[in-house]
């Protein structure tokens, strides 16, 4: 029988699955979340639970990702995801200000403005002055994105973001008059015409259908189902599991250690600390070997409105035909810099 032996204070997790080649792969996961207060991280009483699937804001497939999968293959570098919303600097109304997520190499500006809409103009719709706000949800949904259904045999979208808002598609300038333009805007392309077709901007994950990981996924065809089924085909990459949008991936994996800078997207306004050093190591004993896989920090998840860290490290040992001769796997905590019991 298959034990586990966890010495950490973290969530341990393992799955198994054929991986890009086909080959039975185990992989090992642990995910250490961390509380921050008072400038200080600590390590938490209550650790997160590795997510086995995405799950949504509301109905899957029309609304956005609140927690992405971990059970997948290895990612190609770290994710940094944050869950929260905008707080207004001071806690005062205001009509706009900027969101800043930094991660080591990682970071992203966004510009964050109250509701507004398409007004009547004589020529062509103008903008409608911002409402204040004191807090904006940080989410797909309040980015630039949406669908038109022309007909209902055609349904034009923004492949990046169906679930947005502020997309015009075939409309006219009558048409968007009245309608909500998005809250979450790149400060580099601000929205000025209905004609403006810009890249939508968030920090959260972003779905399997949606473009760009829908362009890695490759391809399902005749030839897949009678040559290749049920694993990847040829043309899958393994970008697909990268679910961070663009800005908020890092190519070369975080090791831990980068420096985090948060601007106003909690009640302090700003948070500055940095991210852990663990010394992780998992131990697999397969058929009386003993395997010990190099593990890589792939997601980093951020919460600053509860003050929470998450961490979520993956191993992968090849079984090829000895998937049911796995053991046992140990699961250690050899060192830990950056955050207290």
């Amino acid at each position: 029988m298959l034990q586990v032996r966890n010495e950490t204070p973290f969530s341990p997790s393992m799955f198994m699955f054929p991986d890009v080649r086909g080959m039975d792969t185990l992989y090992v996961v642990v995910k250490a979340t961390f509380t921050f207060r008072k400038g200080r991280l600590f390590i938490a009483e209550n650790q997160q639970p590795v997510v086995m699937a995405d799950t949504f804001r509301g109905e899957p497939g029309q609304s956005s990702i609140r927690a992405a999968s971990e059970a997948h293959l290895l990612k190609p570098g770290t994710d940094v995801l944050l869950e929260g919303e905008a707080h207004a600097p001071r806690g005062k109304p205001v009509a706009s200000c900027p969101v800043l997520v930094r991660v080591g190499p990682v970071k992203q500006v966004i510009q964050v403005f109250g509701d507004r809409k398409w007004r009547g103009g004589v020529l062509s719709p103008g903008i409608s002055s911002p409402e204040p706000f004191v807090k904006m949800p940080l989410v797909w949904e309040r980015a630039y994105g949406g669908v038109h259904e022309v007909t209902k045999e055609r349904v034009l979208g923004k492949a990046s973001n169906p679930v947005g808002q502020g997309f015009c598609g075939k409309r006219g300038g009558s048409e968007m008059v009245g309608r909500a333009l998005p809250n979450l805007e790149d400060p580099r392309q601000l929205i000025r015409s209905i004609s403006d077709d810009p890249v939508p901007m968030g920090v959260g994950p972003v779905a399997p259908s949606w473009e760009p990981r829908k362009s890695y996924a490759g391809t399902y065809d005749e030839a897949w189902r009678t040559r290749r089924a049920p694993y990847l085909p040829l043309d899958f990459q393994a970008e697909f599991f990268q679910v961070a949008p663009a800005g908020m991936c890092a190519r070369e994996r975080l090791k831990g250690g980068e420096p985090v800078e948060l601007i106003n997207v909690s009640l302090e306004g700003v948070q500055r600390y940095t991210l852990p050093r663990c010394g992780l190591s998992v131990t697999v004993k397969i058929a009386g070997l003993f395997e010990r896989p190099p593990l890589h920090l792939e997601t980093v998840g951020l919460e600053p409105g509860s003050g929470r860290v998450c961490m979520t490290w993956r191993g992968a040992v090849g079984c090829d035909k000895r998937a049911l001769k796995v053991e046992e796997a140990r699961f250690q905590l050899l060192s830990l810099e950056g955050a207290e019991d």
